[in-house]
């Protein structure tokens, strides 16, 4: 088994605390001072930041905290001579550029955090944030270039899928309010055609099944259960075993609540009054156990 790495001063003052197991923080704050503990270092070693220093003319790294290693998998051998492009996606070149300015000093006075791809050596590109800070001499030269970076991997992906599903429920949504439009022209036209004589009846009525056709109402459900499916791929399956005893049109209500659509529009897209729809959900309620007062929209989100 692998002996795990440790930084020089932890080391040191692991084996101090071995020595003291019943250090209060004043004995702590004590042994450190007496034993010329480098707290900084100690800091460093066990920073879940990566600091570095680099030069202020071309950035090249001078310096690079031990928790680079840990985080990126580069040794300080593995940086010398680098510089950051060596390592940020080709894609995210412009955002780092601008970030530097064209000037003696190298780079903005201002603080200003840089989400990255950064190339990491064995995990490949990962989501950083990170900002520069200029270190001025007494002439108020840049003397040096500081660091600071942070695996944000986790959140970005997470960030990066909430805006893949508002997108598609956005989609969704527009989807739900063409198709409830056409059925809505449909019924229309159908009760127009009502309205007239028995003997033209018939004749519109294959007009009628015609504009149907045309406007492809089946195909829009579909695109719309499509579009569905992918922002929701178990709703369907799991609502239907856990209450076998929904209809295809119960569980298209439900469907309908979970992406949000309102009252009005959920009536308009199943061709029914509101008061009819308030009806249905309690039919709907029923069905599922669910006390009147119930919400329905909080109830399919956990499925």
């Amino acid at each position: 088994m692998l002996k795990k790495k440790i930084g020089q001063e932890t080391e040191v003052l692991l084996k101090l605390i071995e020595k003291n197991k019943k250090l209060d923080s004043s004995g702590l704050s004590k042994l450190l001072k007496e034993h010329n503990i480098n707290k900084l270092k100690l800091i460093a070693e066990h920073s879940i930041d990566v600091v570095c220093l680099h030069h202020p003319a071309d950035g090249r790294y001078l310096y690079a905290s031990p928790s680079t290693e840990k985080i990126m998998g580069y040794t300080v051998e593995d940086l010398e001579g680098m510089v950051p492009f060596d390592f940020i996606h080709p894609d995210h070149f412009i955002i780092l550029q601008k970030n530097i300015q064209a000037s003696t000093t190298g780079l903005s006075r201002k603080l200003e955090k840089l989400e990255l791809l950064f190339k990491t050596k064995h995990e490949g590109y990962l989501w950083f944030e990170g900002y520069t800070i200029p270190i001025y001499n007494q002439e108020n030269e840049v003397v040096l270039i500081l660091s600071c970076t942070r695996n944000i991997q986790e959140r970005k992906l997470a960030e990066i899928e909430k805006q893949r599903r508002e997108i598609a429920q956005q989609n969704l949504l527009l989807t739900s309010a063409l198709f409830e439009k056409k059925k809505a022209i449909i019924k229309k036209i159908e009760n127009k055609i009502l309205e007239l004589e028995p003997k033209m009846r018939k004749e519109l009525r294959s007009i009628l099944t015609h504009i149907q056709e045309t406007m492809n109402l089946d195909e829009s459900w579909e695109e719309f259960l499509i579009q569905f499916k992918q922002l929701h791929p178990n709703f369907y399956r799991n609502i239907s075993k856990t209450y076998p005893q929904l209809t295809h049109k119960d569980i298209k209500h439900l469907a309908f609540i979970k992406i949000g659509m309102t009252s009005s529009d959920i009536a308009n897209a199943m061709l029914i009054k509101k008061e009819s729809l308030r009806v249905s959900r309690n039919r709907l309620k029923n069905k599922l156990g669910l006390n009147p007062s119930q919400n329905l929209y909080d109830f399919v989100q956990d499925f």
